[in-house]
């Protein structure tokens, strides 16, 4: 598979990380933490327009919407608020400023269609579970009442976006997402030094 510019240029950082060429300063480094902590904030904020199922472990399965809302919002706060600032203080060639910025552009497929997506969603009516769905789940999971419903509304939402149309924007957004995982990957290596890999 052919890469982009910008995936080599992810991989270009990531030898240099490797290599021990690139040593994050430690103004780099806080610049990478503090971009984890904008990312986990916005990630784990309550959105409450969006079921959730908390009973999944590890994690807390949340919906592609949700994704795709979390992420243009994030996209924003990291062009207006965030990289200015950062682009002061750090060298104007910082691969971690870089990564920023190929972060940025690497979500613009996906961050293209959140109007689409979240228009959908605003405009899309889906059933409650019943009393009855959710007293027999109840009864036989075990779980509490409340958690079985935000169980079922989650699985309501979800198979409402597996309906094609959705489907395939979702798999459309899958390399996008994929991109952003080594984008993040190579700067959380850069912040915790673990370099080894």
């Amino acid at each position: 598979m052919t890469q982009t510019p910008d995936q080599r240029r992810v991989s270009e950082i990531a030898r240099s990380l490797n290599r021990y060429e690139w040593r994050p300063t430690a103004e780099e480094v806080k610049c990478g933490a503090e971009f984890f902590q904008l990312v986990q904030r916005l990630e784990e904020a309550e959105h409450p327009r969006f079921p959730r199922d908390t009973s999944a472990k590890p994690w807390t399965l949340r919906l592609h919407t949700e994704n795709v809302a979390v992420l243009a919002e994030e996209i924003t706060l990291l062009q207006e608020e965030f990289l200015p600032p950062w682009r002061e203080r750090l060298a104007a060639d910082s691969p971690m400023t870089e990564l920023v910025d190929l972060h940025v552009r690497g979500a613009q497929p996906i961050v293209r269609h959140a109007d689409a997506v979240l228009a959908a969603w605003e405009h899309t009516t889906l059933p409650e579970p019943t009393a009855e769905e959710i007293g027999y789940r109840t009864r036989h999971s075990g779980a509490a009442a409340k958690d079985v419903a935000a169980r079922l509304r989650y699985d309501i939402a979800a198979t409402w976006e597996d309906e094609p149309a959705r489907r395939s924007l979702w798999e459309e957004m899958g390399p996008a997402w994929n991109y952003l995982g080594a984008v993040r990957s190579t700067m959380m290596a850069a912040v915790s030094g673990d370099v080894e890999y």
